[in-house]
């Protein structure tokens, strides 16, 4: 103590210790700054919603969710697709979905297993993938499996999910994506395609669209 009494009563040494202090509380001010800056770059990147290239939102109420590209966090990766609800009442019919269409020239006649992962939060209702195979001249689709018998419900990590489908000659294109339904968040990234087996499903008539694309982008979210 009797040290650091002789230290500042000297004013040479007082003037140095007055810097040593103000040094100290400007990087301490810095450090503040820093974390300022960081929190609301992640908050940013946590709230801030672009299209994903590729995507398109759909559903029964998109304007009740938030729907896109989500920029942290993905599944082995930085970046995924994402809805999250975003108003306080829900109808039972009300979801959004996060949708991608291609021809179905490339799986005519085939049975194709898409595999893809999802991780959610708080979901109260239900969310899931699915896939269907649409018929150009038809209002519903010609198969279709969007996971409803074995839904995905409350806070979950990141999981596989698989779906199988026949795609009949007689098909025009093919949909698939993830969807919300009711309140909660999910996440989903890295979907694949794979081609099992023959279509059980026969048909005659070949209705392939070829004025879309033929293969699907962006499934790993990183465009």
């Amino acid at each position: 103590m009797q040290c650091l009494i002789n230290t500042i009563s000297q004013p040479k040494n007082n003037y140095c210790l007055i810097s040593i202090i103000f040094a100290l509380n400007r990087d301490a001010m810095k450090r503040k700054m820093v974390i300022v800056i960081a929190s609301v770059a992640i908050l940013y990147l946590c709230t801030s919603f672009i299209a994903a290239k590729g995507w398109k939102p759909s559903g029964s109420a998109p304007d009740k969710y938030d729907i896109g590209l989500w920029k942290i966090g993905g599944h082995d990766s930085k970046q995924c697709g994402m809805i999250r609800s975003s108003k306080s009442d829900y109808f039972s019919d009300d979801y959004a979905s996060l949708i991608q269409a291609i021809s179905s020239q490339k799986y005519l006649g085939k049975r194709i297993k898409m595999t893809a992962y999802m991780k959610t939060r708080a979901v109260t209702d239900h969310a899931g993938f699915f896939l269907r195979a649409d018929h150009e001249d038809l209002n519903k689709p010609i198969t279709f499996d969007n996971m409803r018998d074995r839904p995905i419900k409350g806070t979950t990590d990141w999981t596989a999910y698989s779906i199988e489908l026949d795609i009949p000659v007689s098909a025009s294109k093919i949909a698939f994506g993830g969807y919300l339904h009711g309140k909660g968040q999910i996440w989903f990234d890295d979907i694949s395609f794979e081609v099992v087996g023959d279509a059980t499903i026969t048909a005659t008539l070949v209705q392939c669209d070829t004025s879309i694309k033929r293969n699907p982008e962006n499934l790993d979210f990183e465009q």
